[in-house]
């Protein structure tokens, strides 16, 4: 192997492709490994045509590169699938391109949509090999920094170091470019839309938010499926939000997470309008979710537990910060207490709270001796009227591992 390298690397890429001639596709998906040129959006934005979700290279003048998003190469999802952990890899791709291309040997900055790991998983490896920096909106970056205290679905399973934590509705440089970031709820609310310029087009990047076909001049021509997940958090408002920044930015072109690049026209923005009040009139008619009734929104979070998996080597009290809704249709008075087997002991508080607002406070549970993986649970009074259990979290006490 020393002696002829090439030789045997060549020799290894035939083996590949004749052992998975037979597979549906293979050959279409190995070949994007070496031939996946980098696609045209305007003169400095370009999409990475091997991301399982899109990657878009945005090229500065001064000749370093941004992306938003970098996930996993789709040929390693395609040929084995990355519904177990194990089979979860994140590589680069895309390089090559950028420095045939352009001449750039390196990714200076990932500007992250969402949460998901397809959207992120190969941000790590970017870090590791060209210390590129992450920069994330300040509403989901923990969940990228600290996975392992939540439990919301699509997560990367490591830790991901965020170098900037980006304010929503404020301006953010990166270079020449200026970008415009707020906030969105229905795929997911751990998201942000992105707005920006360049070429002398005005670019929104909507994440997973929205999915469009269109015609072979590249223009809007009707919309795909929907793509919520109620788990992701959702709220009833989550597309009159994204809607109305959409309709006030009017953006020339809109860049996807997996759909096509869309060029904008009447049509789509009348069909952005249309969509913000039929997502609301389709969950009005389906759930009990009138205006004054008692609900926790369509994606039914009374709360959640942050970190939601706790390790401590001795019993004692386990501080934690515990986030609640109020389901009431007017400011109320929430009453919280973490609860947990018998013999355990949980403190209370009593929070303010505005019409079907989340407010959040930090609590403490003491186990009574050692545990592994043991639930516990807040639970929430909004003005005497009793909620339940509304969230739970897991904590193991005198063991070194979860």
């Amino acid at each position: 192997m020393l002696e002829d390298t090439d030789a045997a690397l060549s020799a290894l890429q035939d083996n590949v492709r004749f052992m998975t001639e037979r597979r549906v596709d293979a050959d279409v998906q190995i070949s994007l490994i070496d031939d996946s040129p980098l696609v045209e959006v305007s003169d400095h934005i370009w999409r990475c045509g091997e991301g399982n979700a899109h990657t878009h290279f945005i090229i500065s003048e001064s000749g370093k590169a941004m992306t938003i998003d970098y996930g996993y190469a789709w040929h390693t999802i395609g040929l084995q699938g990355y519904s177990r952990p194990a089979r979860r890899r994140a590589l680069l791709h895309g390089l090559k391109q950028l420095k045939q291309q352009f001449g750039i040997e390196r990714v200076d900055t990932v500007l992250v949509s969402h949460f998901h790991d397809d959207h992120v998983a190969g941000i790590p490896v970017l870090q590791r090999t060209f210390g590129t920096e992450c920069w994330a909106a300040e509403n989901f970056a923990d969940l990228l920094e600290d996975p392992q205290a939540h439990c919301f679905p699509c997560t990367w399973p490591k830790p991901i170091q965020v170098h900037r934590r980006l304010p929503l509705d404020e301006p953010v440089q990166w270079e020449e470019y200026t970008f415009h970031l707020a906030p969105m709820s229905g795929h997911t609310r751990f998201a942000s839309l992105i707005g920006f310029e360049a070429d002398g087009l005005r670019f929104a990047h909507t994440g997973d938010q929205y999915m469009f076909l269109v015609d072979d001049d590249g223009y809007y021509e009707r919309p795909d499926r929907h793509n919520y997940v109620y788990r992701n958090g959702a709220l009833l408002d989550g597309y009159q939000q994204s809607g109305e920044w959409l309709l006030k930015w009017r953006p020339d072109v809109i860049l996807s997470g997996h759909w096509p690049t869309t060029r904008t026209n009447d049509r789509c923005f009348k069909y952005i309008a249309d969509y913000t009040e039929y997502y609301r009139n389709m969950h009005d008619r389906m759930m009990p979710l009138g205006d004054d009734q008692a609900h926790f929104n369509i994606d039914s979070w009374g709360g959640w537990i942050w970190p939601y998996r706790t390790v401590m080597p001795q019993p004692g009290p386990a501080t934690v910060t515990v986030t609640v809704r109020n389901p009431l249709p007017r400011a109320a008075t929430l009453d919280v207490r973490l609860v947990g087997p018998a013999g355990w002991e949980g403190a209370s508080a009593s929070l303010k709270a505005p019409a079907r607002g989340d407010v959040s406070c930090e609590l403490s549970v003491t186990p009574n001796g050692p545990c592994r993986r043991q639930p516990f649970a807040v639970e929430l009074t909004a003005d005497g009227q009793p909620f339940g259990q509304v969230a739970e979290a897991l904590i193991t006490v005198g063991h070194d591992r979860f």
